[in-house]
């Protein structure tokens, strides 16, 4: 009995010591790991308005993520935000009119759904009519939700789901060049069939899948002939030009895995390219895309556990411990294929867990900011002790500093995503993350005196994957890719944004996929301006004609 007393008395007081270290550990996780202020000047600052959307979760049967999407739905200039709905609870589309956020689902038959989560959500016009469709993907697969202008009507995709898949995100283009738009699915394992949220197992999960445009909106798994077939948990992949070549590449974030890049052979097959993750191990999640040093390639940053998983819990069953990296990765695109992994040097590597990331410049000097969203439902100490998601804005030394408390956009929820676009069309860039298992919260920027350039893209098989190259009156360059599905199981805005500072514009050049270019002129600044598809297809046939 003495001896069993000490040894209650050591198992007590171990109890209490990792209690401790964790609460420690948690509570400081959500600090600044870096030294490096931004001046106030470079800060945007928000206000928070009500948007009465709460997010039912189902632990038990759903995986931890929801849709959302900004979609313009009326083609009024201004983006409609779409939400998923919980198991049990309706999706809800909300329009911002007059400072406030309605509901507006139903005016435009937004379908009721039944038993089964919306997982994720992309807007492109499939069908070509000049109005950008819905696609969503639940427990049950995939629908498109074909948008008429005043009215949505479903049709569900069919195609051959894997007994233990779950459809998640979606990336979206014409990968072959035909005038149809594709589909790459991500697919995750289903929540029943799950063995473990660290198993690092080669093949645990189901394989993506390509889904081929047949010319009428069916589509083909060609996913073995295309050289994309890997059997790996995923959240997400995008399509987009990595090596300015003009045909759309891809890059897949596996969960548990590694980033995979393929290059596309210029007829909608691929060649799997190394990166800096390539044989090794980590938590690939959200996917931000854009050209954050302006110089007209590409780059990436993805989330990751981060510093708040200890090492040897977040590497599971992984053998060799070196080969686990939690950090975030963040890949400058050196051309050809080549990038370096430059997270230490920009300042964003030693961040905490997160999901979904976006770049965009929400100060509009010109230099592409970070939103990163951060927490975890299914983590215990997640409950008590919250991050706050991360507004990393971008000096012009291209390292990136934290500003989410000075911009008054602390997230101390379960964030899955970012959404960003100007809801009250003021020229300065609005913010909403996107919660799981509790409110959404949208953030009004109250914008500064910087100059801007908006333009917003018919989102048809033409457009999609176009670089705009704008040159300034300083001769400042910026690029930008208008891309589909960037953030995490999201889609942002087919506006895109140009920050100007004090500049004016000297040129605008879009180059699309298929090789052709467009000059645009006399295009003011301080505005937004649509591309019609009658400028490209003007365009195209001058090309024609001159060869």
């Amino acid at each position: 009995m003495k001896y069993l007393k000490y040894i209650l008395f050591f198992i007590i007081g171990m109890v209490l010591l990792m209690m401790m270290v964790v609460a420690f550990m948690f509570g400081t996780d959500g600090n600044d790991p870096y030294d490096n202020p931004i001046s106030e000047e470079m800060i945007p600052v928000f206000k928070e308005i009500p948007l009465g959307f709460t997010h039912q979760f189902n632990k038990d049967k759903s995986l931890p993520v929801t849709a959302s999407c900004l979609i313009d739905v009326d083609n009024d200039g201004t983006d409609e935000l779409f939400l998923g709905g919980g198991l049990e609870q309706q999706d809800e589309l909300f329009s911002f009119k007059d400072g406030a956020f309605r509901s507006v689902g139903k005016s435009f038959g937004l379908p009721v759904k039944e038993g089964v989560s919306t997982l994720a959500a992309a807007s492109a016009d499939f069908d070509n009519n000049g109005f950008s469709d819905l696609i969503i993907s639940r427990e049950d697969g995939v629908t498109i939700y074909y948008n008429s202008g005043t009215v949505f009507s479903p049709k569900k995709v069919e195609y051959t789901m894997a007994s233990d898949a779950t459809p998640l995100g979606f990336a979206i283009g014409d990968i072959n060049k035909d005038g149809f738009l594709d589909i790459f699915l991500s697919n995750y394992i289903r929540k029943a069939q799950m063995q473990g949220q660290n198993n690092f197992t080669a093949d645990y999960g189901p394989a993506d899948q390509l889904l081929m445009n047949n010319g009428d909106n069916t589509f083909s798994d060609v996913t073995r002939q295309a050289g994309l077939y890997y059997e790996h948990n995923t959240f997400m992949g995008v399509f987009v030009d990595i090596d300015n070549d003009g045909s759309l590449d891809l890059i897949v974030a596996h969960d548990t895995g590694e980033v995979r890049s393929y290059k596309n052979k210029g007829d909608g097959t691929f060649n799997m390219m190394p990166n800096p993750t390539t044989g090794k191990f980590g938590y690939p999640m959200g996917i931000a895309v854009g050209d954050y040093n302006n110089d007209g390639l590409v780059d990436f940053m993805f989330s990751n556990t981060g510093s708040t998983v200890p090492h040897f819990m977040a590497s599971g069953n992984i053998e060799d411990k070196s080969l686990f990296n939690s950090d975030w990765f963040f890949f400058e695109n050196k051309g050809n294929f080549v990038f370096e992994d430059v997270a230490g040097k920009v300042k964003v590597k030693d961040f905490e867990f997160s999901w979904g990331a976006v770049f965009a410049d929400m100060n509009n000097d010109g230099l592409q900011d970070l939103m990163v969203a951060e927490n975890y439902v299914a983590l215990p100490p997640h409950k008590i002790f919250k991050l706050p998601g991360r507004m990393l804005i971008q000096k012009e030394d291209h390292t990136f500093g934290a500003t989410e408390d000075e911009s008054k956009v602390v997230n101390k929820h379960y964030g899955i995503t970012p959404l960003v676009t100007d809801f009250n069309q003021d020229g300065y860039q609005d913010l909403v993350w996107v919660n799981i298992d509790g409110p959404v919260n949208a953030f009004l920027n109250e914008g500064g005196d910087n100059n801007y350039l908006q333009l917003t893209f018919p989102e048809n098989f033409e457009n999609i994957g176009a670089k705009v190259k704008v040159v300034t009156s300083s001769g400042k360059t910026i690029t930008e890719d208008y891309v589909i599905g960037e953030g995490l199981v999201s889609d942002q805005s087919a506006t895109v944004h140009f920050g100007l500072g004090k500049d004016d514009i000297k040129s605008i050049q879009i180059t699309y996929i298929d090789g052709r270019t467009q000059n645009l002129d006399d295009v003011k600044i301080n505005a937004r301006t649509m591309v019609p598809k009658m400028v490209v297809l003007a365009q195209q046939t001058t090309d024609n004609e001159t060869e």
